[in-house]
């Protein structure tokens, strides 16, 4: 019989077993995250058909111009999470204040920051490009959310993940316990569970470091650098470079 990979769903059922207390919001959570993935992907594959490339014609509070995809990925995902009842507020890689959940809507216990679509200026070029999330569990006691439920350290994470979009487009994330991936299937509009217990080598190969910003660096980067581009074969140097300058392609 052949293997039949978990869905998303799936998944994250197994995992709540695994904890009797779980409510399912959590879970509800992710569900979401995920349906907000699948509408950007499919403004993603279409993006040389229809009118979504270029800019705006604003500027994001780091002074990047917008563009048009950058701000679909937001609306999108704020669109999506605001109305289940599991957030306290958001906060976007896009918007220089948090995002309150509007008023009349149900406010939950939960916190995403977000970098709704990074790398989105290759899209042009057809590289690779990805949603970047976090969510927290928020710290202030009621009413609705504030910036000090999104300036929390790491460590408080409850989760942590990003969506690549590409030739296949995935979903990796971890909650605590492993690091897994999951694969979009358009065919039955589901991330099915391609790669479990994704583990980081003990020691790599390869660097990624945009060498046009060489004279801007430090020192010590600059040292660094040329030392993993000498030839050493004890060390396995020297190290691969590869570099896209979308950060979810050159992380995963």
């Amino acid at each position: 019989m052949p293997h039949r990979a978990l869905t998303l769903s799936q998944f994250l059922l197994q995992e709540r077993r695994d904890h009797p207390d779980a409510t399912g919001e959590f879970a509800t959570l992710l569900t979401d995250i995920a349906l907000a993935a699948k509408m950007i992907n499919r403004e993603v594959v279409r993006a040389g058909l229809v009118d979504i490339l270029g800019y705006t014609g604003g500027q994001n509070v780091h002074g990047e111009k917008v563009q048009k995809l950058d701000r679909f990925a937001h609306e999108t995902i704020y669109g999506v999470l605001v109305s289940t009842g599991q957030l306290a507020v958001l906060a976007s890689e896009e918007d220089e204040d948090v995002i309150p959940v509007p008023a009349g809507q149900p406010v939950g216990k939960y916190v995403v920051n977000f970098d709704p679509l990074d790398g989105s200026s290759n899209i042009n070029a057809n590289v690779n490009i990805g949603t970047i999330f976090s969510v927290l569990p928020r710290v202030t006691r009621s009413g609705g959310g504030t910036l000090a439920d999104c300036l929390q350290p790491g460590s408080r994470q409850l989760c942590a993940g990003y969506v690549m979009y590409g030739s296949s487009t995935m979903l990796v994330f971890t909650t605590g316990s492993g690091v897994h991936g999951f694969t979009f299937e358009p065919s039955v509009g589901e991330f099915l569970l391609s790669n479990p217990d994704i583990q980081t080598p003990r020691r790599g190969r390869i660097y990624s470091v945009n060498e046009g910003n060489y004279f801007k660096w430090s020192d010590s980067v600059k040292r660094y650098v040329d030392y993993v581009k000498m030839e050493d074969p004890t060390t396995s140097r020297p190290y691969s470079a590869r570099y896209v300058g979308s950060l979810v392609a050159d992380f995963h």
